[in-house]
């Protein structure tokens, strides 16, 4: 069912003030820390885990978790396999095409970095490896570099080990998660760039005004009563 067709169909019953017992598919990509993670018994956490489970018990939603690559969360909002979508997930002009964001609940830094071994040439002639369906991939082909996409983060990390790329460009400043790797590889910061974006913020099918609405009521609420911003100290 596709994404218009889902809002039309739910119609008469979604979303009413009281919020109720509606049902919430939520898609995501995990790992990706710390906005979402796994525990050491495969359970979904993090940030936006935690968030969005705070969401669902103030709005008394059902939501069911799916995890999925994130080249796929903008397109299964789309077709109506997911009601919501998040993960990291900056606002950018060329989403707001394509979906709607609540209102973000976290402005993000806008600079990003190239990593790899020192050796490494500059990005206008190295061979970069990406993640599909990222604002770093969108950033790099916007300025005519040389990349590859690929569809996980460990697949982009595993091409800069094995050789087959020079750089690897993404989020990967101020990552704990990532020390090991960094250690083992001998792999560094080395080339920064300002990615400007819009903030950190959930997409829903676009027109699904009544759900967008539910969510931006319980993110003002938790901005207000200090549940993000304790959410934050925990997890950054």
């Amino acid at each position: 069912m596709g994404c218009f067709a889902t809002v039309a169909a739910l119609g008469a019953s979604l979303f009413l003030a009281a919020g109720g017992d509606q049902r919430l598919t939520i898609g995501t990509e995990a790992p990706f820390p710390p906005y979402i993670m796994t525990d050491a018994s495969g359970a979904l956490t993090g940030f936006e885990y935690q968030l969005m489970q705070e969401i669902c018990q103030r709005k008394q939603f059902r939501c069911d978790w799916e995890s999925t690559a994130f080249e796929e969360l903008v397109p299964g909002v789309m077709d109506g396999r997911f009601d919501v979508v998040l993960g990291g997930m900056a606002i950018t002009p060329e989403r707001r095409a394509l979906v709607d964001f609540s209102m973000p609940y976290q402005q993000t830094d806008d600079t990003e970095w190239f990593i790899g071994p020192p050796s490494a040439p500059l990005p206008e002639v190295a061979r970069i490896a990406v993640q599909s369906g990222t604002l770093h991939e969108a950033w790099l082909r916007q300025n005519g570099f040389d990349f590859r996409a690929y569809r996980t983060e460990a697949d982009v990390l595993s091409a800069l080990r094995q050789g087959a790329a020079d750089l690897a460009f993404g989020p990967f400043e101020r990552r704990a998660d990532l020390a090991a790797y960094f250690s083992e590889t001998g792999t560094e910061l080395l080339y920064e760039v300002p990615i400007g974006d819009e903030g950190t913020a959930m997409a829903v099918c676009k027109g699904n005004a009544p759900l967008l609405a539910q969510l931006n009521e319980a993110i003002r609420q938790m901005q207000a009563d200090g549940t993000i911003a304790a959410l934050e100290l925990r997890w950054f």
